[in-house]
């Protein structure tokens, strides 16, 4: 009683199947925009309802399905996957004759299977039954593959164009791969899935007019990426061995003997190793990309992937292959290539060997350099050529200015181009590349985009250089200005030992005098230590939290220029007033200031070296009575680094003062006026305040 329940339910599911499928066939016919894709959908509505009315009868006259219903639900879904080869393959810019081609291969192997399903019986009957299943497996999985092609390739702006096709037919098809998977590993047919097929069918169709409705202006616009036909194919390609492999299998188990498990254990093995060593080979990758561009695509090149990938590569991390490493890796993956090697104009003479890339069996020596008076150079530099090693070898006729290529160039065994890399419309490089993986014809194609990337690759290079040479440039600044604030430090200890001989012959006799003269220069050679230190970019280590008492500091400047002069006094207003800094980088900064006003009064003037409160800071004033300075030069001139008024003077002693002022949280201030001397006022922060 449960069976005539569940055949009368699926007679009417796929009678009203038939009647929706033969409304859409109506309406689509009405919208019908003269596109193919509208065509296409006509033909499948036809036949899908067809199918669906053709097995309603068998159900009404013989309470199962008849072989014409098997034959047209074999045609139905060939139908399903025609529409989808026509929206990817008619609309998208590929070769129509082979889109056509595909077409009859399909429509002949599925007639094939058509006469197999009036031949056999139900999957669990004969092997004949079992091919057809797995024969409906195949097409469900390659309609599913299809459906995830199309909406994959569709823009995101046309996604509400498409979406309820891919929806529709998804369904469909996802529903035949479940209910064949289920006939197959069960060797019988579920009547229950059988009969529901027809409404659930059913529930798809007003997908299917949503989408003839908003089609009915244009056709969606479609652009297949080769990287999802390259995937594509291999996923149908795999699908097809591991049917194959099943059916070979389900033989052996059948026919095996006594020696079944064996043959089904070391086929097991044999078929695992034979899927994955094909896919696991670079050469074999190469040989199905070819295949794929040439059998689907007009060009040979997905311009947007090709260039994607070139800047990817490029710029990757760092590494330590390097930027011109990573350059020719990137040119000869567009060329499919696994190795090349890159010149570079290192000497004046000729081009050297800059680096390879897997070139590892080229063995390229020292003496594999390009000179620049070759004829080579010439041909690359003034006509871009791209050289084929190759065919110069046998046919030099094809490159009449090309009289020579160096030996060791032209006996590579595994060079195959030759690539000019043109920076400003000069020869800024020579790229060699290796053969391909892939036996391939040079064309138009290639050659252009190979001057493209070489072009981009040269500038590429050539900004690195400029890098290089900039950060070198940019090394010895900063050694020069190293040594310029060296320079000016050993000017203040040349003045220093200067007044010690000047007062030595008259002092000679005086054992105080003697003693400041030794610490005089142990206190100068101390200094030159450390700038000899500083010159080679390693200054000593100190402590940066280090309390330095002001008042101390103050009184050893002070006393130490006063053995010297009797031009400079001290006046402190404040008591053991500390700030944490650097003693030394600190008692420098003074000392400069210090020499600057004792250099402005000279020997008739007077220097006054004051420590007064500026509440959180403590202010270090030296005063002159010198001549004092203008006030457009204390604001355009007196802090500018080398730019002095002193002959002997370097003009970094102040800009050093106030940079290291700056350092501490404090600031240097210069109040001066022409004719009454000048005030430098250095602020630091209190202890308690920092």
């Amino acid at each position: 009683m449960m069976t005539i329940d569940v055949v009368r339910a699926g007679l009417f599911g796929y009678a009203a199947t038939a009647a929706a499928f033969l409304v859409l066939f109506f309406l689509a016919l009405r919208w019908w925009n003269q596109a193919l894709s509208g065509l296409l959908l006509i033909g499948a509505s036809a036949i899908t309802g067809l199918w669906a009315g053709a097995t309603a009868y068998s159900l009404y006259a013989n309470a199962s399905v008849g072989p014409l219903a098997e034959g047209l639900e074999l045609l139905c879904g060939s139908s399903w996957i025609v529409v989808l080869l026509g929206l990817l393959f008619w609309i998208a810019p590929v070769r129509r004759l082979t889109w056509a081609a595909a077409t009859a291969g399909i429509a002949v192997l599925f007639a094939a299977l058509t006469v197999l399903a009036e031949l056999g019986g139900d999957a669990g009957d004969s092997s004949i039954g079992l091919l057809v299943t797995g024969c409906h497996l195949l097409m469900a999985l390659g309609g599913l593959a299809l459906v995830e092609n199309l909406f994959r390739n569709t823009p995101r702006s046309r996604y509400w164009n498409i979406k309820f096709l891919c929806f529709g037919v998804g369904a469909l098809f996802a529903y035949d791969f479940f209910l064949y998977s289920d006939a197959f590993l069960f060797r019988r047919t579920s009547l229950d899935l059988v009969m529901a097929r027809g409404t659930t069918t059913l529930l798809l169709m007003p997908l299917l007019v949503v989408y003839a409705a908003r089609n009915r202006t244009a056709a969606p616009q479609i652009a297949i990426s080769r990287r999802l036909a390259f995937h594509s194919a291999t996923l149908i390609g795999a699908g097809l061995y591991l049917m194959a492999m099943a059916g070979v299998g389900y033989y052996v188990r059948e026919f095996g003997g006594t020696w079944s498990s064996f043959l089904q254990a070391v086929f097991l093995v044999g078929a695992i190793l034979l899927l994955l060593v094909p896919l696991s080979s670079g050469s074999f990758r190469a040989y199905l990309h070819v295949l794929v561009e040439k059998s689907f695509f007009r060009s040979r090149y997905d311009y947007r992937e090709e260039w994607l990938r070139f800047i990817r590569t490029i710029s990757g991390a760092p590494d330590a292959s390097g930027l011109r490493a990573r350059v020719i890796e990137a040119v000869c993956n567009i060329m499919g290539s696994p190795d090349g090697a890159l010149w570079l104009k290192r000497e004046p003479s000729r081009f050297l060997l800059a680096q390879s890339w897997n070139a590892s069996r080229w063995n390229l020596a020292g003496e594999a350099a390009i000179p620049t008076d070759s004829a080579l150079v010439r041909v690359l530099e003034h006509s871009q050529w791209i050289v084929n090693i190759e065919q110069h070898r046998s046919s030099p006729d094809q490159y009449p200015d090309l009289t020579d290529i160096p030996d060791w160039l032209a006996g590579l065994s595994r060079g195959w181009l030759i690539v000019p890399l043109i920076h400003h419309e000069k020869l800024f490089g020579i790229m060699v590349i290796g053969r391909p993986r892939v036996e391939r014809e040079l064309s138009w194609e290639d050659i252009d985009i190979l001057k493209t990337v070489g072009q981009q690759a040269a500038s590429y290079l050539a900004q690195q250089e400029v890098d290089e040479a900039l950060a070198e440039a940019q090394q010895f600044q900063a050694f020069n200005k190293r040594f310029a604030f060296i320079a000016h430090d050993i000017k203040n200890l040349v003045s220093q030992l200067s007044l010690v001989l000047a007062n030595a012959v008259r002092h000679r006799e005086n054992a105080a005098f003697q003693a400041d003269v030794i610490e005089t220069l142990r206190q100068s050679v101390d200094k030159l230590n450390r700038m000899l230190r500083q010159l080679h970019g390693r200054p000593k280590m100190v402590e940066p939290t280090v309390a330095v008492d002001l008042t101390v500091l103050l009184r050893d400047i002070v006393a130490h220029r006063s053995r010297m002069t009797d031009t400079i006094s001290l006046k402190l207003q404040m008591n053991s007033v500390t700030v944490v800094a650097d003693e030394e980088r600190l008692k420098t900064a003074v000392d400069h200031l210090v020499q600057n006003a004792l250099d402005a009064v000279g020997q008739d003037g007077h220097v006054e070296v004051r420590l007064t409160d500026a509440g959180k800071m403590a202010a270090v004033e030296i005063e002159d009575n010198g001549p004092g300075m203008q006030p457009e030069f204390v604001r355009d001139r007196l802090f500018r680094p080398f730019d002095t008024t002193k002959d002997s003077g370097y003009g970094i002693g102040v800009y050093e003062s106030r940079e290291y002022a700056r350092s501490l949280g404090g600031m240097l201030e210069v109040l001066s006026r022409p004719g009454r001397g000048t005030i430098m006022r250095m602020c630091l922060p209190r202890v308690e305040a920092a």
